[in-house]
């Protein structure tokens, strides 16, 4: 066959398989393979031409990826979570038990809209009059359910010499500081602000500093807000051994200062000082919290491992129940469905947060329904049991601190709770 009759049916058969004119790849199949057997073309001829029509069939895909959809939209992330959850709750001395159904829907968006400007948003369910919780109850008769604005900030992340990366947030963002527990700030918190990030590699460190301040309440004279700063460093000594648990060690500790400013005079605080459950005391008349908190994380056998502590003082208390820490362990990541190494996660975590140590209102809302004036116990287990879902159960095994009711008080008129949540959540 001379070479113009094969470059010919080169071109027709790449023809006859773009897009709004093809047949299917298996039909050019058994058109190639009948040509090979009556000798018209070689095997190698037709591999040839195989390659020929996959090359023009992405090249032609891609342009019509472009024509169809803008940069500005491929520039965009889309994401989200369902999580249903089945929870019980056992209460001894006050209230009642409790056998519920919960449901969490999460979806949002970030975008690169400049090179060096990102915009992010993501709505949730909820309510606008608790800022620790996107659990709706399934408890309405199918009543709907609502929908909020969870985030909404614009990021700008500008090149400065001699700094590895800046950050500057503004807007309704996630926690911008680097915490390993929930015990100070609950993981659905959403911070109404602004936000400096800064991080620094040196080497094997990595330096970092957070810092923003943020908006409680303006309706009062004396407007209520928090401002926050943070200063932390990050090292991997080992990172040239040879032993896999060295080489992937690495020490994160950090040491922040949250100054909260007229939060006992605001009105929305409520008549009962300061909150949710009246937890504060009146002797609490201001938040200045000192949070250190470190952890140590290494990898054994494909497995991540982490230890991790947590402290809190607020100088402003008085000089009982103005302290809280956390303990725990993190074992393996939930990742790859029933694997033996990627599998699964584990884990265990201590609390006692004094009644004067924290402010109320924003932490772990499940730690015995929120609140201060805790300790107990947390353990937890997720598999991952098919791709991008997870199963998952948590026990949390808490009481009131005994000294916070004076020396007279007995174990029957503390409150306990013991809560069991199971847990799938797929994303997506």
């Amino acid at each position: 066959m001379g070479r113009w009759m094969r470059w010919l049916l080169i071109g027709a058969v790449s023809l006859w398989c773009l897009p709004g004119i093809a047949r299917a790849e298996s039909e050019v199949d058994v058109l190639l393979n009948m040509l090979v057997e009556n000798g018209t073309l070689t095997p190698v001829q037709a591999g040839q031409v195989r390659r020929q029509i996959s090359e023009t069939k992405e090249a032609r895909n891609k342009q019509l990826a472009k024509e169809i959809v803008p940069d500005s939209a491929r520039n965009w992330k889309w994401k989200g979570d369902v999580r249903l959850r089945d929870e019980f709750r056992d209460r001894q001395g006050t209230g009642n038990d409790t056998h519920r159904q919960r449901i969490r829907f999460q979806f949002g968006a970030e975008g690169k809209v400049a090179e060096d400007l990102k915009a992010t948003f993501r709505i949730a369910t909820g309510s606008t009059t608790d800022p620790v919780s996107t659990n709706q109850n399934l408890d309405t008769f199918f009543g709907k359910k609502a929908l909020v604005l969870d985030l909404a900030n614009l990021e700008y992340t500008p090149e400065v010499p001699g700094i590895s990366k800046v950050s500057l947030i503004g807007g309704i963002m996630e926690n911008p500081l680097w915490t390993t527990d929930p015990m100070v700030w609950d993981g659905d918190l959403s911070w109404d602000g602004a936000a400096v990030k800064v991080s620094q590699e040196m080497g094997p460190t990595t330096l970092f500093a957070n810092s923003g301040v943020f908006s409680l309440d303006t309706d009062e004279t004396e407007p209520a807000a928090l401002w926050v700063t943070q200063l932390g460093a990050s090292v991997k000594p080992f990172a040239d051994s040879e032993s896999e648990v060295l080489k992937n060690f690495k020490l994160t500790g950090a040491l922040a200062y949250h100054d909260y400013m007229n939060v006992t005079t605001s009105a929305k605080a409520g008549t009962d000082p300061i909150t949710r459950e009246a937890d504060n005391t009146a002797g609490a008349t201001d938040f200045n919290q000192f949070n250190p908190t470190v952890e140590l994380a290494s990898q054994l056998g494909q497995i991540p491992f982490s230890f991790f502590g947590d402290w809190v003082h607020n100088t402003s208390a008085p000089s009982t129940g103005n302290d809280g820490y956390a303990l725990g362990i993190k074992v393996g990541k939930a990742t790859v469905p029933w694997s033996l190494t990627k599998g699964w996660e584990a884990g265990y975590m201590f609390e006692r947060l004094e009644r004067d140590a924290a402010f109320d209102e924003f932490v772990d809302s499940d730690f015995g329904g929120g609140g201060t004036n805790r300790r107990g116990n947390v353990v937890w287990l997720n598999l991952a049991v098919l791709k991008n879902s997870t199963l998952g159960a948590k026990l949390f095994f808490r009481q009131d601190l005994i000294d916070n009711f004076g020396s007279g008080a007995s174990l029957a008129e503390k409150f306990r709770e013991d809560r069991l949540q199971m847990d799938w959540v797929t994303k997506f």
